[in-house]
């Protein structure tokens, strides 16, 4: 009998198999419900030029990751990757513009010839959605960030700057949901 991949000791309990196809096939179908995940691409202070994924948990709320980098233009290289819950209202402002808020966690690198920063960043912002079809919206954000420096090394004997403890953040992203009729 040919053993695939589950480990020695689940395969020689009773009924093991039926119960772990069973999960994994419920899993596979959950994972490819329609309309479950998106991809993001985008623009922000923080988050730099980024793309990511999101998984939509409901039609109005969605867990997002993204990776984010200035391609090390001016001199500077900057890299950032975040998580963030995202929660857009049902009922339009007007026209089919729909407000929202968000709130996560970013992590971000900041190196140039003055100095290194690796740091951690809170943000709080509201959002103004726009969907364009069902499937392709755009989505402004606008807010707070708290800024907490984990490590930083200064490469010169000459004090020029720090990075500031709250600042605004602004965001651009242009969202497409996978599945969307």
């Amino acid at each position: 009998m040919r053993k695939f991949f589950i480990p020695i000791s689940v395969h020689k309990l009773p009924g093991a198999r039926v119960a772990i196809t069973l999960l994994l096939l419920n899993f596979c179908i959950t994972i490819s419900a329609q309309g479950k995940f998106s991809v993001t691409a985008g623009w922000g202070y923080y988050e730099l030029t980024n793309i990511g994924a999101q998984w939509n948990i409901s039609e109005i709320s969605s867990l997002s990751v993204f990776s984010g980098t200035n391609f090390g233009l001016n001199d500077k290289k900057l890299w950032s990757a975040g998580l963030s819950f995202d929660q857009t209202f049902r009922k339009p402002l007007f026209w089919k513009l729909k407000p929202g808020y968000s709130f996560g966690t970013y992590y971000w690198t900041s190196d140039d010839d003055l100095y290194y920063f690796s740091s951690m960043s809170l943000p709080v912002m509201i959002l103004l959605s726009y969907p364009f079809s069902p499937a392709l919206s755009l989505r402004l954000e606008g807010g707070s960030i708290f800024n907490y420096v984990m490590d930083s090394d200064r490469k010169q004997n000459v004090e020029a700057g720090f990075p500031a403890r709250w600042n605004g953040n602004v965001r651009v992203s242009v969202i497409y949901k996978f599945g969307a009729k």
